[in-house]
C-alpha cells in the first residue's frame, strides 16, 4: 500500500481506479432510485463493474493495487451483517424456518455459481 505513496503516477491512478468504483456505485445506486428496482444499487454497480472486466478482459493494474488491500480485509466489512444477526436474533428465532428455506438453496446457488466460475477460469487461464 505504502509503495503507491512513492510512484505519484501509480498513485494517480489508484486514485482514478477508487473513483471509478464509487462512480459505479453511485451510479447502480441512481439507477436503482431512478428505476425503482428492488435491489440494492451497489449490486447494480458490481455488475456494471463485471460487464466491463469482461469486455475489457483483463483487471487494469490500478484496480487491481485498489481492490487488492479491500479484498485481504473482507471480513472487516462484514461486521456490521454479524453485528445485525445478533441484534435481530430475536426476530430471527421467529422466522427461522423461513430464514433456513431461503438461506440453504442461496447459499447452494452460490457455491455452484462460484465453482462454475472458477472452473471457467482455470480453463481459461490453462488455454
Amino acid at each position: 500500500m505504502f509503495k503507491l505513496f512513492s510512484d505519484p503516477p501509480r498513485l494517480a491512478r489508484a486514485v482514478v481506479a477508487t473513483a471509478g468504483l464509487m462512480g459505479l456505485q453511485w451510479l447502480g445506486d441512481g439507477l436503482v432510485a431512478w428505476l425503482g428496482w428492488p435491489v440494492p444499487g451497489s449490486l447494480v454497480g458490481l455488475l456494471a463493474l463485471l460487464a466491463g472486466l469482461l469486455l475489457a478482459d483483463r483487471v487494469p493494474k490500478a484496480l487491481d493495487d485498489v481492490s487488492a488491500p479491500l479484498l485481504r480485509h473482507l471480513m472487516l466489512l462484514l461486521i456490521p451483517s454479524v453485528a445485525a444477526v445478533g441484534v435481530y436474533v430475536g426476530l430471527l428465532m421467529e422466522h427461522a424456518l423461513v430464514f433456513v428455506l431461503v438461506a440453504v438453496p442461496v447459499t447452494a446457488l452460490t457455491l455452484a455459481a462460484t465453482a462454475w466460475t472458477l472452473q471457467h477460469l482455470i480453463q481459461r487461464v490453462s488455454r
